[in-house]
């Protein structure tokens, strides 16, 4: 896609300029700071949204080009998932090389696992590995920390610091601006929900994960009222009908009735950022769905909106979401030369 039309430095980039480049000079990047999330409050500030990228090694001078992007046009950035191919091997030289490439980003960038990266490494192409033995994995190299990827480090509160769900360092949140940020494990994939005999332990362990991560969310927007709310997350829920398995199982229903009944509580606007694939397209390579108000159920969620980013062929592909004070719509989405209707109040 065409990339968003540079806009000029604001102070809070200048800053953010001068940091790089003390970082550059220092054995660690500094984090943001409070006082930057508060200026974007008054300001406004951007983010990018990225995903399925790269799909292979060919891919990752185009997205080390278009993470440099970020530096002079967004904030941070969000990761929907699948930074491997789906075939590429999901051993640790790639997990390392990928992350180093991330963690090149000039702005904070936020990562959430897709399906690709653990739940299908048991396919042969991808080396037979075993998926919860690959998550943790990734949770060691990705999620340890408390900080984002990215040369410059935004604090994230992440689900592991407290004692129930320690084994949960993916899921995260945190507060820039007036916007709340919320991150989940759902990946695709059939949200790794095995249809064979037996117990789906760590299906059912995550979603117990997800949903009290999702409740906290909601209650903490609602304490600090914030004007806006994006919850962040890999597959495709399939909102607008059931994504049954063999038994008559939806493995994503538990997370569609929260959001809708949690949504339906809160006063702010919602935005709903998922990975993409081709039945997005709708014919046009490269244009994200976006969908406002989102339906489930039978029922309009009015103030919620989703984008879905798609897995383009383009791997220097994305999208770029602008949060504007004052204005009555908190989400302007851009999508190459169209803007995206964003969510509207109740």
């Amino acid at each position: 896609m065409t990339a968003p039309t540079p806009r000029p430095l604001s102070w809070p980039r200048l800053l953010l300029a001068a940091a790089l480049a003390c970082a550059a000079m220092a054995p660690a990047a500094a984090a943001t700071t409070n006082a930057e999330s508060g200026y974007a409050a008054r300001q406004g500030f951007a983010f990018a949204l990225l995903g399925s990228v790269p799909a292979h090694d060919g891919d990752e001078t185009a997205v080390a080009q278009m993470l440099a992007q970020f530096g002079t046009e967004t904030d941070l950035a969000i990761h929907t998932g699948n930074i491997k191919g789906r075939d590429e091997r999901c051993d640790d030289k790639t997990y390392a090389r990928r992350h180093a490439l991330l963690d090149g980003s000039p702005v904070p960038l936020v990562l959430v696992p897709g399906e690709h990266d653990w739940a299908e490494c048991d396919r042969p192409a991808a080396g037979q590995f075993g998926p919860v033995e690959r998550l943790n994995r990734l949770r060691e190299l990705f999620f340890d920390p408390d900080d984002s990827l990215g040369m410059l480090k935004l604090n994230l509160q992440r689900q592991s610091e407290t004692a129930r769900f320690r084994g949960y360092p993916e899921n995260a949140r945190w507060e820039y601006g007036d916007v709340l940020f919320v991150t989940l494990n759902v990946p695709g994939n059939q949200n790794n929900y095995r249809t064979g005999a037996g117990r789906n332990g760590e299906y059912e362990e995550r979603i117990q994960a997800d949903t009290s991560w999702l409740r906290q969310a909601f209650a903490t927007a609602t304490r600090l009222k914030a004007r806006g709310l994006v919850l962040a997350f890999s597959a495709d829920p399939h909102f607008e009908g059931r994504h049954t398995l063999a038994g008559g199982v939806d493995p994503y229903a538990a997370l569609k009735a929260d959001l809708a009944r949690l949504a339906a509580k809160y006063a702010g606007q919602v935005l709903v950022v998922h990975g993409g694939g081709p039945s997005h397209d709708r014919g046009r390579p490269g244009h994200a769905l976006a969908d406002h108000p989102v339906k489930f159920n039978g029922k309009t969620l009015q103030h919620v909106a989703r984008v879905a980013v798609p897995a383009a062929p383009d791997p220097a592909h994305w999208l770029k979401v602008s949060v504007e004070p004052g204005n009555r719509d908190v989400f302007r989405i851009e999508n190459a030369n169209t803007v995206l209707r964003p969510p509207q109040p109740r």
